[in-house]
């Protein structure tokens, strides 16, 4: 008899996770690229990529709003977790879990709505080297606000990342 993935083992989520890891690779690998490339240019050729500066700061900005996301579904964000140790009722612990997830979410819901509110007024607005639409430089706002409730949500309702001292005893064993 095959038991059920959990929730965060689920054919859905493991893609969303190996995207949105796919995707910061890509986003520091280019990053990487260009700022050499800008170096060699300046320094080499003694000449200046316009548009290098540009294209590296919205990366930076969609690397690091990705980055959460794949931060909250490692668990890797900051944590009160030798509050667990000291909760010795699973049951509280559990409802602890429920209280961040939620808090976490309403937080990610105000920065959505912030980032979409900012969207809406720059709409028409483009950079000014490289005339990219600003909606999609600062659409990783959102993006990123979701993918971080996504995975919160996903992890409370799995139970996968309840840690306690144990665990972060291994971690810096390993």
């Amino acid at each position: 008899m095959n038991a059920r993935p959990s929730l965060a083992q689920s054919h859905f989520v493991r893609g969303v996770r190996v995207l949105c890891e796919a995707a910061l690779a890509v986003i520091v690998a280019s990053y990487a690229v260009i700022t050499c490339a800008q170096v060699f240019y300046r320094f080499v050729l003694n000449d200046s990529l316009v548009w290098s500066e540009e294209i590296v700061r919205y990366g930076l900005l969609w690397g690091v709003m990705i980055g959460a996301g794949v931060a909250a579904d490692r668990g890797a964000h900051i944590a009160l977790a030798p509050l667990h140790g000291l909760i010795g009722n699973s049951r509280i612990a559990a409802i602890m879990d429920w209280a961040v997830t939620i808090i976490v979410v309403i937080f990610c819901a105000i920065m959505a709505y912030a980032g979409t509110s900012y969207i809406m007024q720059l709409w028409r607005m483009t950079s000014p080297a490289t005339q990219i639409p600003m909606r999609y430089v600062f659409a990783s706002l959102p993006t990123g606000a979701t993918l971080i409730a996504f995975f919160f949500i996903v992890h409370t309702i799995s139970g996968t990342h309840r840690t306690t001292e144990a665990d972060h005893a291994q971690e810096h064993l390993a």
